[in-house]
C-alpha cells in the first residue's frame, strides 16, 4: 500500500482526484459528515453514467438543497437502499424550551473509498466534507490518500468503519428532506449557542481608564484635580455615569496591554469624578493640580499655576476630581458586547476555478462600523489598548472576584 499525505498546502483541491477515481472504479462507498449540492457536483457523484457504482452513501447532515441533490442521485439510478442518513445521538432535556439537546454528537467521518476493477483500492481519509469549499480546495483541509491491493488490512478496517456508519444510519426518506434540513439547523443553532459563551457577567458601565506613572514625589490625594485629554468624538464620557479610574505605577509597563495585565502591581488606584469638560480647545486657563501631557507616555506631573494646557485638535479637555482609593478591581472590556467584526484581508488569494471566484486570506478582525460614524469608530480605536495610548475608554467592565 502507498500512503500519500495530502497536502503541503491546506488549500488544495481533491475534486479532480475523486472524479477520476469515481469514473474508473467498480464501486464507491462514501461517508461524509456534511453535504452540500455543490459538493456532490464537484465530486462527480451525480453523473448518470456512473450512478450505479455508488454502493453506500452515509450523510451526517446536509442542507435542504443537498437532499434535493440526493434525490437527483436516486433519479439517475442509485438504488434508494444504498443511501442513509446518520442522525447522530441525543438525549432528553427536562426544560420547557427544548425537549432535546440541539448541539449533540454527530457523525463527523469523511471517507471516500473506491474499489477498482484491477483488484486495487483507493481511499481518501481526512477532513474533507462533501462540500464545494472542501473539495475544490478553498477550505484548509488535510487528508491521507491510500492506494494498494484491495485485500490490504487497512482497507478492511475502512470497510468496517463504513459498514458500521451505514448500520447506525437510517434509510433515506425523500419525504423527510425538510426534517433532515431542520435537524441540521438545530445542530448549528446549538453550536451557535455554544460559540456565544462570552461571559455575560459584565456591566455596561462606561469607564475612562488611565494608566500613568509618577516617577517620584507624592501621589494625588482626595480633592486633587487631574487634567488630561481624550478623543472629542467620545461624547458619552460627558454622562454622569462615566467613572474615571486612574491606576498609578512607579514605573509604567511597556504598553497599555501589559499595564492592564499588571493592575495589581500599581501603587494606587484612584476613583475620580468628572469636574469639567472643555470641547474645541475651549479651556485656555484651567484649575488643575496634576496633568498628563502625553497619552503614549502617560506621566502624572504637578501643574504650574496658572495652568494653560497646550490643547490638541480633535480632543476634549477633561478635568476629574479624586474621590478616594478605588476599592474594587475590574477587568476593562473594549467593546459593547454587541459588536460586529469586519475581516482584514491579506495577500496570497486562492482561486476557485470552478466558480471563477477569488478568496483572500483573512489576517485579522476589526470592530465593525455599526457603532456610529467613521470618526467615532476611529476615536474608539484611539482610546483602546491597540493604539498604544495609556488613556483608554472602556464601554464595559467586569468586576474581579
Amino acid at each position: 500500500m502507498t500512503p500519500t499525505v495530502l497536502f503541503s498546502r491546506p488549500q488544495s483541491e481533491v475534486a479532480s482526484l475523486l472524479r477520476d477515481r469515481f469514473e474508473r472504479c467498480r464501486t464507491a462507498s462514501i461517508v461524509a459528515g456534511f453535504v452540500t449540492p455543490d459538493g456532490i457536483e464537484a465530486a462527480g457523484f451525480a453523473l448518470p453514467a456512473h450512478a450505479t457504482k455508488l454502493s453506500q452513501l452515509v450523510i451526517g447532515a446536509g442542507t435542504y438543497r443537498a437532499f434535493e441533490a440526493v434525490d437527483s442521485l436516486l433519479a439517475s439510478g442509485v438504488p434508494s437502499n444504498r443511501v442513509r442518513i446518520h442522525l447522530g445521538h441525543n438525549r432528553s432535556r427536562s426544560v420547557n424550551k427544548s425537549l432535546f439537546h440541539r448541539y449533540h454528537p454527530m457523525l463527523h467521518s469523511k471517507i471516500y473509498f473506491f474499489e477498482m476493477p484491477n483488484g486495487s483500492a483507493t481511499a481518501l481519509v481526512g477532513s474533507h466534507n462533501m462540500t464545494g469549499f472542501a473539495l475544490r480546495g478553498l477550505n484548509g483541509e488535510a487528508g491521507v490518500l491510500l492506494e494498494g491491493a484491495s485485500s490490504d488490512a487497512a482497507f478492511a478496517d475502512i470497510r468496517q468503519h463504513i459498514a458500521e456508519s451505514f448500520s447506525q444510519a437510517v434509510p433515506y426518506d425523500p419525504t423527510l428532506k425538510e426534517a433532515y434540513a431542520w435537524w441540521t439547523r438545530e445542530y448549528f443553532e446549538g453550536l451557535r449557542i455554544e460559540a456565544s459563551d462570552v461571559p455575560k457577567d459584565s456591566e455596561a458601565r462606561p469607564t475612562i481608564v488611565i494608566l500613568a506613572a509618577i516617577s517620584n514625589g507624592p501621589l494625588p490625594k482626595p480633592s486633587d484635580i487631574i487634567y488630561f485629554e481624550i478623543e472629542e468624538e467620545l461624547r458619552e464620557i460627558r454622562s454622569l455615569d462615566t467613572e474615571v479610574h486612574i491606576h498609578v505605577f512607579n514605573t509604567l509597563p511597556a504598553g497599555p496591554s501589559q499595564a492592564l495585565s499588571a493592575l495589581s502591581s500599581a501603587s494606587v488606584a484612584l476613583l475620580c469624578k468628572t469636574e469639567g469638560i472643555e470641547v474645541g480647545r475651549g479651556g485656555l486657563e484651567l484649575d488643575a493640580d496634576w496633568s498628563i501631557d502625553d497619552r503614549k507616555r502617560a506621566e502624572l506631573r504637578p501643574t504650574v499655576r496658572p495652568f494653560r494646557p497646550a490643547t490638541s485638535k480633535g480632543m476634549q479637555q477633561v478635568r476629574v476630581r479624586v474621590l478616594k482609593a478605588l476599592g474594587d478591581r475590574f477587568e476593562y472590556l473594549f467593546d459593547d458586547g454587541k459588536s460586529t467584526w469586519i475581516p482584514e484581508f491579506g495577500d496570497e488569494p486562492i482561486h476557485d476555478e470552478f466558480k471563477h471566484e477569488v478568496w483572500r486570506p483573512v489576517r485579522g478582525l476589526s470592530e465593525g462600523d455599526l457603532i456610529g460614524s467613521e470618526k467615532r469608530r476611529m476615536a474608539l480605536i484611539e482610546a483602546s489598548p491597540q493604539s498604544g495610548s495609556f488613556i483608554l475608554f472602556s464601554r464595559r467592565r467586569r468586576k474581579m472576584r
